[in-house]
């Protein structure tokens, strides 16, 4: 196999459609519960009627963290839970040039959407707490 094959197997980003800056690297996760606990404690919180809180809360980083917290208890189907983070995260990700840097993001779903949830709504439930958790610019 020669070079130009290989090549061919590992699309770089630009031919993916990725754009520049719109990445979720390993940097961007909240995983620790000592983090979760501090956000908790002194975050700023925002929650709406359909069972979404976003809790906001610099982190004296140069760029932003995002986490979630969806209890099987809540939103019993692991798939629900799993695509109820992936929309999220896409707002997150397509909307993060608008975020004010150096924040430490949590979603908390308590109420399960039983697949209501789609992208837009997901993308404007993230933007309305994040401006009013003081996170956008």
């Amino acid at each position: 196999m020669t070079q130009h094959h290989r090549q061919d197997r590992n699309p770089s980003s630009e031919m993916l459609g990725t754009v520049s800056g719109e990445s979720f690297g390993k940097k961007e996760h909240i995983l620790k519960s000592k983090d979760f606990g501090r956000i908790y404690k002194k975050g700023v919180s925002r929650k709406t009627p359909e069972g979404v809180v976003l809790y906001g809360l610099q982190n004296g980083l140069s760029h932003n963290r995002l986490g979630f917290s969806i209890s099987s208890k809540n939103v019993r189907r692991a798939s629900s839970r799993n695509r109820i983070k992936r929309l999220f995260r896409e707002a997150y990700r397509k909307h993060k040039k608008i975020l004010k840097s150096g924040y430490d993001i949590v979603i908390i779903v308590r109420k399960d959407p039983k697949g209501m949830l789609s992208y837009d709504l997901a993308k404007s439930i993230f933007l309305k707490l994040s401006k009013e958790a003081g996170v956008i610019t």
